[in-house]
């Protein structure tokens, strides 16, 4: 488990305020090291949510993004000068651009943009066809997502029962299960003939473990959502530039108590599905 994220201010030397600029990666699906490596002058943290839903329904990605709104706000007052939401739902983006005035950057948004760059793509998703909604909104909310010709679901909906345990697709995937690979990289060729996509885009940051195996396999472009979204948000911090005008809420600070008090009275969590609804940790 990531502890706490704790953002020093900018430190001094030789009298003269570092140029350090702070990226705070929201941990969504418990990644151990961020996709990328640190360019001169940026240090990413990763900041755990307080616990993690899996947005399988639009009822579920209420909770979803709630918690992520409560994981930035305390990264903000921390210290951070970006925010990169790593999950391909952008949870909360819109929300988290009304409470914070650093720029916020979202894995979905940023990888759509990408990969319309290519021309035709096309997206392979770990998740089931349920899960549909969250491709729904993104490709048509954010720009780029018109060029996508279709979102392919790898996964069976039974693969839901599996989330959390040892089974999982997730799980699987960091284990880089060669088969697994074998069929992702295969399903990734197949959607990139069928759709006659110049791309394949992963469907969700939780496949950036494998996704240069995945790469391996295919002729095209596999494009991982994670290493994308944080390039975008490096970029955004050393390229800088003013605010942008953006209604701002006066009730920020508010999802902290908010997830305290579902945290404390949340009677869904039973052993069944301990895993789809995990406490990470406890903060101040």
């Amino acid at each position: 488990m990531q502890s706490a994220i704790r953002i020093r201010p900018h430190s001094v030397r030789g009298g003269r305020m570092a140029d350090l600029k702070h990226l705070a990666m929201l941990n969504s699906d418990g990644k151990a090291l961020p996709p990328l490596r640190d360019p001169a002058g940026v240090k990413t943290a990763l900041v755990d949510l307080r616990a993690r839903v899996l947005a399988r329904t639009p009822y579920d990605r209420l909770l979803t993004e709630l918690i992520t709104l409560d994981a930035a706000e305390r990264a903000v007052t921390r210290g951070c000068d970006a925010l990169f939401i790593d999950t391909f739902g952008d949870y909360a983006i819109d929300a988290v651009r009304a409470a914070v005035d650093v720029p916020v950057v979202g894995a979905g948004e940023a990888s759509l943009a990408a990969a319309s760059a290519y021309g035709r793509f096309t997206i392979v998703t770990v998740w089931p066809e349920s899960m549909g909604f969250i491709y729904d909104e993104r490709l048509r909310t954010c720009p780029g997502g018109e060029s996508c010709v279709r979102v392919n679901h790898f996964s069976a909906e039974r693969e839901l029962d599996r989330v959390g345990s040892s089974q999982g697709i997730k799980a699987r995937m960091l284990r880089h299960e060669p088969g697994l690979i074998d069929d992702l990289g295969q399903a990734c060729r197949q959607a990139a003939i069928a759709d006659e996509a110049a791309a394949v885009l992963l469907g969700c940051t939780c496949m950036s473990p494998i996704a240069a195996a995945i790469q391996d396999r295919c002729d095209v472009p596999v494009l991982d959502p994670s290493a994308l979204g944080q390039q975008a948000a490096f970029n955004a911090l050393l390229q800088g530039g003013p605010p942008s005008a953006r209604p701002r809420t006066a009730r920020r600070g508010q999802a902290h108590d908010l997830v305290d008090l579902w945290l404390r009275h949340d009677t869904a969590a039973t052993e069944s599905d301990a895993c789809d609804v995990c406490v990470i940790g406890e903060y101040a």
